[in-house]
């Protein structure tokens, strides 16, 4: 069974595109006998330590933005820049850059563990909260959406699994996640209504497709590869007025439009 895990990180990892090229360094995807480097290594001792949900799919996502702001502290370089050569850093440097993600990662899925249990309920869960919530605040989009069958499961299933990483920059990913850190229980909870609102942006972009090809298309690809801190200080001021809304009144998701 630990080898088959173990397969399929190997397998996952060159597909963390947020950080491409940093996960591309001999130093980072290369596995030997005497020394399983970095994110395997965090990723397999995770898996084995939670037999409940094991490794699945997208954790491998979440350890990228720990990973990155610990480097920051050691380096001058934007990560984004593609110039980070971590062979420049010491090992001690390393193994604390490494031990410190370890951590932090455990930690955030201490909190949505049932995202990756077996059948996925958290994330299941979450995506019928998503789709009561936008019928609430957007008629004419869930109604849009309903009339083209466009299934919420089709395009937010990832942004539940991945935290919303392959949907945004990983320097708005980092800001994102800072507020999640800071609001009880941010991923677990808030993180709907990030969503909601990130849905919501959307709406006449997702209303002017007129059919389900085009619309799924265009939610699994939205345009943000231009976003800085503006643009997530605005989506999490409206995930703020949602929550503000609904958090504390949740008898108003299931009341009729």
């Amino acid at each position: 069974m630990h080898e088959s895990t173990f397969r399929q990180i190997l397998k996952d990892i060159p597909r963390m595109t947020s950080l491409a090229h940093l996960l591309q360094q001999k130093v980072v995807q290369e596995v030997r006998y005497t020394e399983r480097v970095y994110f395997e290594r965090i990723l397999y001792i995770w898996a084995i330590r939670h037999p409940a949900s094991g490794y699945v799919q997208g954790i491998n996502d979440l350890v990228t933005p720990f990973f990155v702001v610990f480097l920051l502290e050691y380096i001058d370089n934007d990560l984004e820049s593609e110039n980070c050569d971590l062979t420049e850093l010491p090992q001690d440097t390393l193994n604390i850059i490494e031990a410190d993600s370890y951590w932090c990662m455990s930690k955030l899925l201490d909190g949505i563990q049932d995202n990756y249990t077996f059948a996925q309920p958290g994330i299941q869960m979450k995506v019928n909260a998503l789709k009561g919530l936008i019928k609430r605040i957007n008629v004419p989009l869930y109604d849009h959406l309903e009339e083209q069958n466009v299934e919420f499961l089709q395009f937010s299933f990832r942004w539940m699994n991945n935290l919303l990483m392959r949907e945004i920059p990983l320097r708005c990913t980092v800001r994102l996640w800072d507020t999640y850190q800071s609001e009880q229980n941010g991923f677990a909870d808030f993180h709907l209504y990030v969503c909601a609102a990130f849905l919501d942006r959307f709406s006449g972009d997702c209303l002017r497709e007129k059919d389900f090809q085009g619309i799924l298309m265009f939610l699994q690809n939205l345009p943000t590869h231009h976003w800085h801190d503006e643009e997530i200080g605005e989506l999490l001021a409206e995930a703020f007025k949602l929550k503000f809304m609904f958090a504390d009144a949740p008898n108003h998701l299931n009341k009729k439009s």
